[in-house]
């Protein structure tokens, strides 16, 4: 093999070494909310600032990977609250961790490298290649609106509703000239299920 060949593969390997070596930042954290009346989509866990100042480095639209606890990982940001960053916590990761105000969780943060910030159903992304006029769309809008629209699609467990709400979605894009109107499109969906 020559230089040429050897440099290539020596390259090749490096570049993957570093994919597969993300920089995942660990720690201790506590559950914790905004007031004394905590309410369920209150709970948060603070970022310790030295997490925060890494990762925002490597990820400038703060979206990373949280794992808690090493058993359960979603998408989400690091907001802002006054001087210190958090992870929001919803009513649903807090029932299926069982967390409670002022437990104690194992907290992982990995820079997401997702198209959108989440994860797209298989369902959503045949509806998008299949409609190319409603894709171009869809892509057009903020990342904020993709994913919030993504999240109405993934939070069916049916194939056949994920289909159809990813449909609906796309021809009211198409009906309004790529203006996303969420009281509209709550319409389309009642509008869809009456008529089928």
């Amino acid at each position: 093999m020559d230089i040429f060949m050897c440099c290539c593969v020596v390259i090749f390997i490096f570049t993957k070494i570093i994919k597969f070596n993300q920089v995942r930042m660990k720690f201790n954290g506590q559950v914790c909310s905004f007031d004394d009346n905590a309410l369920y989509w209150e709970l948060h866990i603070p970022i310790p600032e030295n997490v925060f100042s890494t990762l925002v480095e490597l990820a400038k639209d703060k979206r990373v990977v949280c794992t808690l606890n090493r058993d359960f990982s979603f998408h989400c940001a690091m907001l802002p609250k006054g001087t210190f960053h958090y992870i929001l916590l919803n009513r649903a990761i807090c029932k299926k961790l069982n967390l409670h105000l002022n437990d104690d969780v194992e907290v992982e943060l990995v820079k997401d490298e997702s198209k959108y910030g989440m994860p797209l159903s298989e369902e959503m992304h045949e509806v998008l290649f299949s409609d190319p006029e409603g894709s171009d769309l869809f892509h057009q809008l903020t990342p904020g609106k993709q994913r919030t629209l993504i999240h109405v699609v993934n939070k069916y467990k049916s194939s056949q509703l994920r289909i159809e709400k990813s449909f609906v979605i796309l021809e009211h894009l198409k009906s309004r000239k790529g203006v996303l109107d969420f009281k509209g499109l709550n319409e389309d969906f009642k509008n869809f299920n009456k008529n089928f």
